[in-house]
Order: structure tokens, then sequence, then C-alpha cells
């Protein structure tokens, strides 16, 4: 079976992820402006850079730092390297502050800094939880199972108290994978405008930059229908801005018929339940991407209102399969 991203690449000429789509920028300017696109595995995905209007060899060797310093990243904030600088930390659970890299330091203090806003719809101590949900699992955990994972889970406290330093009082895993990715993206953002890139989209799996417009006019991006995630349901128009979706429909797993998907809600210790699709317009990737997790665990109703207080705009699907935008969202069906 032909996979979702290959259908899109081959049928769209799109730059694709998990959740939102860059629709195809040479069919708006490449008549008038060349275009170079790079892709590279990372993080899980692929990883792509697409550069609007420069020469192919400066566009290369401008690709070629900004995927250095994602890799630089995304090796730091990684669950899966055992000698990670973020896996150091949680080896450190309870011996009081330690030095961390600068990275880990800034993605754990916007981390904390959700939790305390979505009073614990998110928090950077889900590792415990989001293990017993891998779609790799082919059984649904036991209940003590999960309130054992729970508790140590509300135990953790992560704590920043001074600038390259972080404290972890209890022992628990740390898991970045709801915010890390729009961190790396950020930086790939600002390695482009250090190299005069002033027209590019960067895209990891469902986290987007868009950097500038495209010929003058709006980014397009699509945003895949949950219920048939081959096709695009809506297409919303940006300039400068970073998008991030959350859906249950990539990573999942079925038992009886019933389909447990890996974004876990920390505050009852199962996928939370109300949402398919949740997307999520901010100015930085960081923010965006923390935030389409909390959203979409907070649910169709309060996680666009909670969007709104922070300044962004969102998209949600519910379980029904209705639609629910903010204000102020620029899109239309596609």
């Amino acid at each position: 079976m032909i996979s979702r991203r290959r259908f899109l690449r081959d049928m769209l000429g799109v730059v694709v992820g998990a959740g939102v789509v860059g629709l195809p920028v040479w069919d708006w300017v490449s008549e008038r402006q060349p275009v170079s696109r790079f892709r590279r595995p990372m993080m899980g995905t692929d990883v792509e850079i697409v550069l609007v209007d420069l020469d192919q060899k400066t566009a290369a060797a401008a690709a070629q730092r900004a995927f250095t310093t994602m890799e630089t990243a995304a090796n730091g904030l990684t669950i899966f390297d055992p000698g990670s600088a973020l896996n150091a930390l949680t080896a450190s659970a309870g011996t009081g502050p330690v030095r961390v890299a600068r990275d880990v330091e800034t993605v754990l203090s916007q981390a904390v800094t959700m939790q305390i806003r979505t009073e614990g719809a998110f928090t950077p101590a889900i590792g415990p939880l989001s293990k017993l949900w891998s779609p790799s699992r082919s059984q649904i955990p036991q209940r003590d199972v999960i309130e054992q994972a729970m508790d140590v889970v509300n135990r953790a406290d992560v704590k920043l108290p001074r600038s390259g330093y972080a404290e972890l009082t209890a022992a628990t895993g740390l898991d970045l994978g709801g915010i890390a990715k729009g961190y790396v993206v950020d930086q790939a953002v600002r390695v482009l405008r250090t190299s005069g890139v002033s027209s590019a989209m960067v895209n990891a799996g469902g986290d987007l930059r868009l950097l500038g417009s495209r010929d003058g006019q709006p980014w397009r991006v699509g945003i895949p229908d949950p219920t048939r995630p081959e096709r695009i349901a809506k297409i919303l128009y940006l300039r400068d801005a970073a998008v991030a979706t959350s859906g249950d429909y990539e990573r999942f797993f079925v038992v009886d018929g019933v389909r447990y998907h890996h974004i876990v809600d920390p505050r009852t210790g199962y996928p939370a339940t109300g949402t398919r699709s949740f997307t999520v317009v901010l100015p930085d990737g960081i923010s965006a991407d923390a935030a389409a997790t909390a959203g979409f665990v907070l649910g169709p109703r309060v996680g666009p209102e909670f969007i709104t207080r922070i300044g962004g705009t969102a998209l949600a699907v519910d379980s029904s399969g209705e639609w629910i935008r903010t204000n102020g969202l620029a899109d239309q069906s596609a």
C-alpha cells in the first residue's frame, strides 16, 4: 500500500509532514524565481527545507548550515540516545542542580511554562506514560501500571534555579517529543536568516516554519482531514509563521477494534479523547509545537480558547468530525 507521505508527494509535489503540508511553491514562483529543495532524515521523520530566490550553490550552503544546527540540537534533546544531554539530566534526578546545555535549558523552560499555563495538560515529565502507550504495543496497559506511571509523573518537578542549570527532583522519564521539534525548526530558521535567506519553508514532520512570503503572496499550508489523511481538507494562508498539528491518525495501535493513539493526557494516564486533530499557528515553532500538543489534550472546545489567550489561532477537529476554528485564521476548504 502506498504511504500517505508518498501519495501526497507524488500527487501534489508537496512538502509533507505528519499534520501539515506546505503546498507546492514551484507552482507559484518557479517561472520567476528559483526554488531549491533539500531533504534529510532526522528526529524520526523527513525534514525538508525549501528555499526561494537563491542560486543553487548559495541555497545548498545555507541548507547545510541549517541541517547541521538542527542535528546538533536534536541530538541533545532526544530520549533515544542514552548519551544525550536530556537523558543525562534524567539520570541526575535527586542529586540537585546540574549544568545543562543551552538547548535543553531553553526547551525545558518553555515546557515548564506550558505545564503551568495548562494546569498539567502538558508536562515534560510525560515519559513513563508515553512508553505505556507506544504505537508498538498490542495490549492496553493494566490500570495499576498506569496509576504507577502517573504517580511518577506527578512527583516529578523540573526546576531551573539559575542560568545554565536545571534540576529534576524525582526520578522520571523526561520526554520533550511534544515540543523539541518546534525548537529544532526554529534553530534552522535562525541560521537561514543569518545566511541572508528571506523566503523559506522548514518542515519537520508536522512542525512547519514559514520565513517571509512566497513571491509577495502568503504561503499556502494544507491541513489533512483526520478521517482521510490522504486528503487535504483545509488550506491556511500565512506569512512569517509557525504551524504545528497534533493528530490521532499517525501513531496508534488497535485493540478489539478500538484505536489508542500516542498523545497521552497526563491528568488521566490515558490517550486524550474528544480531539482528532489540532492545528496551531503562532510566531515561533517551539510555542506552536507545545501548544498543539496541549490544545489536543485540552480538547476541541477548551483548546482553541486557550490558544486565543496565548496569542495564537487554532483549527481543531472533534471526534464527530466537526471543524472548530478561532477568529483571525485565514483558511478555506480544499
